[in-house]
């Protein structure tokens, strides 16, 4: 779409093995998206806790509240994906890639195995998980959902298998994921989880599933047996979509996990995805003093009942339930280094 002169530096770094940042993999290596490096996860509220230093981007949002039961746990949107301008002269316009790393919708999960580890349990579609932090430390532990919409761009996924550069599936159509996000910490004790987990699935985990035609991943989703085939498009089975479609994009709970539907009523065509156990999805086994990762199938359901400021990701800067943002400041325009294709 653009020409090879244009390199964008929102790549998403991915790890293969103990976290180094991978060149080349076979399909069935173990492979994973690491939130120290990757523009996409959600920024941490204290995020020197865990990384010694500051790893963030800007994530404006535009925030729903209410108080009607199912406002926070299930929801549809009207979409019109943007145009991008036309390919001629591309040193003279912008590009959907180059303003935004994704566009995506949010929502607060259960996740018994994640921050702030203090409490066993978490009631799925309920307001009974509200717990203030300033008030008390028990508060469910909570991951983040976020249905991200990638835009067209000149590279594919995964990007450092082919270029350091933009972090797109095609070069003329957009595609969407179904990205979960927890954190391995306990603020209260003040620890992480073990070594084997950190090394492996990072501190701030990141499953990942493209929205597929027949709501089946084509490899786990979780970060601890996911491979290169979890991140490579496949224009067959995933749901590719072009600038300019009208969409019909729904967030529902099922008795499988959250589940994501898009239904393009420019094609006709569908695709979904569901956070279930048969789809790869995974909570990790909260155990500092471990010597192992231990991965637990999971269904992700919604947190909450209704959406509204005490509706919270504890651990997550932005803090949200419901949500849209548009990810920015993850392209840098470079003219003076040769970039591989």
């Amino acid at each position: 779409m653009v020409a090879g002169a244009l390199a964008a530096a929102g790549m998403i770094p991915l790890a293969s093995g103990g976290g180094v940042p991978a060149r080349a993999a076979p399909s069935s290596q173990h492979t994973h998206i690491d939130c120290e490096y990757s523009r996409l996860c959600p920024d941490l509220a204290s995020p020197s806790d865990a990384y010694g230093d500051y790893v963030g981007h800007d994530e404006p949002s535009l925030l729903f509240y209410s108080n009607t039961a199912g406002s926070g746990n299930q929801m549809r949107y009207n979409v019109t994906l943007p145009n991008d301008p036309p390919p001629s002269h591309p040193l003279s316009r912008t590009y959907n890639f180059e303003l935004h790393g994704a566009l995506w919708f949010g929502m607060a999960l259960c996740d018994t195995q994640s921050y702030p580890e203090q409490v066993s349990t978490c009631t799925p579609d309920s307001d009974s998980n509200i717990v203030d932090p300033a008030v008390s430390p028990n508060h469910p532990g909570t991951a983040f959902l976020e249905l991200q919409f990638y835009p067209p761009g000149w590279i594919p996924w995964p990007t450092w298998a082919v270029a350091l550069g933009a972090s797109t599936c095609d070069p003329v159509r957009w595609c969407a994921a179904m990205n979960v996000f927890s954190l391995q910490e306990d603020p209260v004790a003040g620890t992480l989880n073990n070594d084997d987990c950190l090394a492996k699935v990072g501190i701030e985990t990141f499953e990942f599933a493209f929205v597929t035609k027949n709501g089946v991943a084509a490899a786990p989703a979780n970060p601890l047996d996911s491979t290169l085939t979890t991140y490579t498009p496949d224009r067959i089975r995933d749901l590719f979509m072009s600038s300019g479609d009208n969409l019909n994009v729904g967030l529902h709970d099922t008795a499988n996990g959250v589940q994501a539907q898009i239904d393009d009523l420019s094609t006709g065509q569908s695709g979904s995805m569901t956070a279930s156990p048969s789809n790869g999805f995974k909570q990790f086994l909260y155990d500092p003093s471990g010597t192992s990762c231990v991965g637990i199938p999971y269904a992700f359901h919604p947190m909450y009942a209704t959406s509204s400021e005490a509706t919270r990701v504890i651990w997550a800067a932005h803090s949200y339930n419901v949500g849209f943002s548009d990810e920015i400041g993850h392209f840098q325009y470079c003219n003076g280094v040769a970039v591989p294709a």
